[in-house]
């Protein structure tokens, strides 16, 4: 099981800025200290996700160079976590930049003073450095038998309003190398946004006219490791709106067709890539996305939507979410009106459910199949009954529009505006951005960072995932 953390923006700010306060005044002097962390369990991570720092009071530690903690100190945090049913995590700094090692004495702190008691959490003691650079670095400590193992974090998140800022361990996950293939690619953004990127794992969910166009984006620009997702067969009224689609993959699966494409378009040196041919709302499937490190909402379906929800909030993993609406007037049969949409789902940005996109009385519709009932459906106000007509080009723009969104929320410098949701209006050929935050008593408010404790209720068990294992690109 790999180790990540991720933080809440906030948490990310209050830790660094006590952290790093001393060495911000040009003194040579490190500090500590603990924070709260809950796990999100996928198929092949568990991630702490940190939400609430323990600052400490007057007398909690010993500045001397180097810092101490006082038992005080100690025993109130692990008192506090085993309250609030959380792990506890250790943080200090050291006065150089990039990913830390660690020091004889950290390991001896760390290891034989703190990661016993942390035990009384019933949760693994997390170790966090932050460098002079506010670059961060972690582990875990796990109980191998009578020992305490290091497990080294493969990276460590910090998701915000603004930008999404990722730290990778470079001994465990290495930088790509200069290709000329991606000459352009690592001209147009620099080398170190490109190592982000390539070193993503990207979900999509949702593998039609959006999500496989989405899907040829990334695999031209280097992402090495993706997620597809998608119950569905290629039918015959698909052929106008897929991008890979030809009569010859009729019947086959969506997620298979789209994985064989990326393979031959990829820029990565090699890429790897894991096709689930279930509903997101499968457990497999679920926890296949908890892997991911950002998630592509390419679907129309309310529970889709809401499970996606619950993975931005509940989990920390950034949703860029689309979707497009045509009205037809069926007595000129011709175009009435059509609008897309793009937007960013994380706990700094307004959900599917307060966006408009679904309510939860389509959650249930679905659930119980009156959604696919046609009699049922006529019965429904003309708002509640959504439309699926669409076409290539709009797919092609809302496409373009999450792939874009997901760009700049990885690359946003502190001086960039915010943007949320991007609202393209097709007939009056107006482009609109729109920033809004959740409803006061939204639910998903309350779910912020709270991991395997939020997870849906309606998931249903699933079966094993395809994966095509190190598909080498060209």
């Amino acid at each position: 099981m790999n180790s990540e953390v991720v933080f809440t923006s906030e948490a990310d700010s209050i830790a660094s800025q006590h952290l790093l306060q001393h060495f911000r005044r040009d003194e040579q002097q490190e500090d500590l200290c603990f924070a709260l962390w809950r796990p999100s369990t996928g198929q092949t991570r568990e991630v702490a996700l940190i939400n609430e720092i323990i600052l400490p009071g007057k007398g909690d530690r010993t500045l001397h160079g180097n810092t101490s903690f006082e038992p005080g100190y100690l025993e109130r945090a692990i008192e506090t976590a085993c309250k609030k049913k959380a792990g506890l995590a250790f943080m200090h700094s050291h006065p150089s930049p990039g990913w830390q090692g660690m020091s004889g004495p950290d390991v001896e702190a760390e290891r034989d003073v703190l990661a016993y008691p942390a035990g009384a959490t019933g949760l693994p003691l997390v170790g966090l450095t932050i460098g002079t650079d506010g670059y961060w670095s972690g582990r875990f400590w796990r109980k191998t038998g009578r020992r305490m193992r290091c497990c080294w974090c493969d990276k460590i998140r910090a998701v915000g309003p603004q930008s999404y800022k990722i730290y990778f361990n470079d001994e465990i996950v290495q930088p790509p190398a200069r290709k000329e293939i991606l000459k352009r690619t690592f001209d147009t953004w620099g080398r170190t946004s490109q190592d982000t990127i390539a070193r993503l794992n990207v979900g999509i969910v949702g593998l039609g006219s959006v999500g496989c166009t989405v899907a040829e984006a990334i695999a031209r620009i280097g992402v090495a490791q993706a997620t597809l997702i998608d119950p569905d067969k290629i039918e015959k009224h698909n052929l106008d709106r897929l991008l890979y689609g030809t009569k010859k993959d009729i019947g086959k699966l969506k997620v298979d067709v789209a994985a064989r494409a990326m393979k031959s378009h990829a820029t990565a040196e090699k890429i790897r890539i894991t096709t689930f041919p279930l509903s997101i709302h499968n457990q497999t499937a679920y926890q296949a996305a908890l892997d991911c490190d950002i998630v592509f909402s390419c679907v129309d379906r309310p529970v889709a939507r809401d499970v996606l929800n619950y993975i931005a909030h509940a989990h920390l993993i950034p949703v860029i979410d689309g979707g497009v609406a045509v009205e037809t007037d069926s007595r000129q049969a011709n175009l009435f009106s059509a609008h897309w949409r793009a937007h960013i789902v994380t706990p700094y940005h307004q959900c599917m459910r307060c966006n408009g996109q679904y309510n939860s009385s389509m959650v249930v519709m679905e659930l119980d199949g009156s959604l696919d009932n046609p009699s049922y459906i006529s019965d429904l106000p003309e708002e509640e009954r959504g439309t699926n007509q669409n076409v290539f080009p709009f797919s092609l723009s809302v496409a373009g529009m999450e792939t874009n969104l997901m760009l700049r929320y990885l690359l946003a410098a502190d001086w960039w505006p915010l943007v949320q949701q991007q609202d393209c209006q097709f007939v009056a050929g107006e482009m609109r951005i729109i920033n809004k935050e959740c409803h006061m008593h939204c639910s998903f408010r309350q779910r912020r960072a709270q991991g395997d404790r939020e997870n849906p209720s309606y998931l249903i068990k699933g079966e094993k995932p395809l994966t095509t294992p190190e598909l080498h690109a060209i």
